[in-house]
């Protein structure tokens, strides 16, 4: 599909049956698009997995709050709008590295958002402003880059345990005119493979450019995997007190 096409309807729901991971009636949908978002059994992590696809896939920027959007017809209605300011098909990374420790240590450790600035080495500080069940909305502060600046912005992860998955996003974006990331968790023979895929698109404004930024954070990832999988796999085989 060129990334200046929307999808049809059917399109559609084919894509939030696999971004959302939901059996959903194609059909049905077709014929009752003001179905509930929640009748279909698509909850908000879901809903920004879809967003984040018809991004990736259409090259628009979905800014629209997740609790506005309630049904079929609601989503079809944000992705007609959103299209009017297409930037062209989003700036990706795929970062994953695999971690010889249990699940549910890497995932309690990788997701206790507090901690991040002993698990990463990049950040001074995360504090926490809201937690909702799995969703939590927090400050990240960086330590001072080069020229002094410190930069810091506003995030929100929404957890899935039972999937063993985490869908984020800036809420400041910065020079970023959006910034997602999914964050997947899978058992191997080897431990559990971490994946980070990352989505944005930088501001006409931005430093650097989209080429650049995917560079940038495709190294500096593979320097926090490294650190994060060094830290777990020691508190793994650290003896219990």
């Amino acid at each position: 599909m060129p990334a200046t096409t929307l999808p049809t309807r059917p399109e559609l729901s084919e894509i939030v049956k696999t971004a959302a991971g939901v059996e959903i009636d194609v059909e049905q949908v077709q014929q009752n698009p003001g179905m509930t978002l929640e009748d279909l059994g698509v909850d908000s992590l879901g809903l920004l997995g879809v967003f984040s696809t018809i991004e990736r896939r259409c090259g628009i920027q979905i800014h629209a709050d997740i609790d506005d959007c309630k049904t079929f017809a609601d989503l079809e209605a944000i992705i007609a709008e959103s299209a009017g300011g297409g930037a062209g098909p989003a700036a990706h990374t795929d970062s994953s590295v695999v971690i010889s420790a249990p699940m549910d240590l890497v995932w309690d450790m990788t997701n206790d958002v507090e901690s991040w600035p002993q698990l990463f080495s990049e950040y001074a500080a995360a504090e926490i402003i809201t937690r909702d069940g799995n969703t939590v909305r927090f400050r990240l502060t960086m330590h001072p880059d080069d020229q002094g600046k410190v930069w810091s912005w506003v995030s929100e992860r929404v957890m899935d345990p039972q999937a063993r998955s985490v869908h984020a996003y800036r809420v400041e974006t910065g020079p970023f005119e959006f910034m997602d990331i999914n964050w997947t968790y899978r058992e191997t023979d080897g431990g559990v493979e971490m994946r980070w895929v990352q989505d944005f698109h930088m501001k006409p404004g931005a430093p650097v450019d989209d080429a650049t930024m995917a560079e940038r954070i495709t190294t500096n990832s593979a320097v926090q995997m490294e650190r994060i999988k060094g830290i777990v796999e020691a508190t793994a085989a650290a003896p219990v007190a």
